[in-house]
């Protein structure tokens, strides 16, 4: 099966970590079998990169005969769907269409384009099949039919290790308990401020904290991430908006404890993990969540759970539905 990957969300040299989740999707996709391409255009280093989607997609098309087209965004989607002969897979991650994107879009008013419910809806109504990465989605994008199917996690890379080695790793000094931000503080909807505000507040009341400090995945490869999570004492997630956050199931299948805002499907994979919260977006209370944390066993038992999110599982299930689009087109 020859499956051509369009997206606008890849690792790139300036951006490793950016789109790593689909790069690990279309790598395990080639380990399952299948023969894939991927077609990305890089539209955060030149916004000018979309004008020439079409052309470029269109060229990709002619050079090789594609049995499906997989998209990673309301754009390439659009572009994909312009021809009407190759069937097309969406999987949908745009977790602003059910969230809070009022900061971003008073810092990035031109987000207002890629943020439109009517361009997803439309693009929804378009394509010959939707996946969706958690089920709070179903709703919003119109599409009762869509597949649920969250974003695969390489649980090879992703495995508890010794908390000072993966310090040392880092050059992270000893004697300091950390607690890892999972993405850049320049992003907006992250809210690096509430979590930072969070780490100064345990410090300022609990004199037992004052080891406790904040890092932040700023930009790291992703083959760096699983050090990052074994080398912190638990995973701090404040985001305003999420589709299905693949982070905090990296760090659970490190057995690394995770607090997070009540985004995405982060109720649901952390429901029943013992030393695992949800909290509410608050610097006070999560200080107290923290507090509790830090108190307790480093580590939790999430891996276990983490089994049915593994990327070979995902690419079998991708193989399927490709099939069905397929089977479905031809007649």
């Amino acid at each position: 099966m020859r499956v051509l990957v369009f997206t606008n969300m890849f690792p790139s040299d300036a951006m490793p970590f950016y789109g790593s989740f689909v790069r690990d999707e279309a790598d395990a996709l080639r380990r399952a079998g299948a023969d894939v391409d991927v077609y990305f255009v890089n539209g955060r280093a030149n916004k000018l990169a979309y004008l020439g989607m079409p052309v470029g997609f269109a060229a990709r098309l002619q050079s090789k005969r594609y049995d499906v087209v997989h998209v990673h965004h309301s754009f390439c989607g659009l572009v994909a769907t312009l021809q009407r002969k190759v069937p097309v897979v969406w999987t949908f991650h745009e977790g602003e269409i059910s969230g809070d994107t009022a900061d971003v879009l008073r810092e990035h008013p031109i987000k207002r384009i890629a943020y439109s419910r009517n361009l997803k809806r439309t693009v929804a109504s378009r394509v010959d099949a939707v996946v969706i990465v958690a089920e709070h989605l179903r709703g919003p994008l119109g599409r009762p039919d869509a597949t649920l199917l969250p974003a695969g996690i390489d649980l090879d890379k992703f495995a508890p290790a010794d908390t000072a080695e993966s310090q040392r790793a880092l050059g992270l000094a000893p004697g300091k308990r950390y607690v890892l931000f999972p993405a850049a503080p320049s992003r907006v909807e992250k809210r690096y401020d509430i979590a930072r505000a969070a780490i100064e507040h345990l410090r300022q009341t609990d004199p037992s904290a004052a080891d406790v400090e904040l890092i932040a995945l700023d930009n790291v490869p992703h083959a760096k991430v699983p050090v990052y999570m074994n080398a912190s004492e638990a995973v701090l997630m404040t985001s305003s908006f999420e589709a299905s956050p693949v982070t905090i199931r990296e760090a659970l299948a490190c057995n690394v404890p995770v607090l997070c805002t009540d985004v995405g499907d982060a109720r649901v994979v952390l429901d029943g993990i013992a030393g695992c919260h949800v909290v509410p977006a608050d610097p006070v209370a999560i200080a107290g969540a923290l507090r509790g944390v830090l108190a307790a066993p480093r580590r939790v038992n999430g891996r276990e759970r983490m089994q049915s999110y593994s990327l070979l599982r995902v690419a079998r299930e991708l193989l399927e539905l490709y099939a069905r689009v397929i089977e479905r087109k031809r007649s």
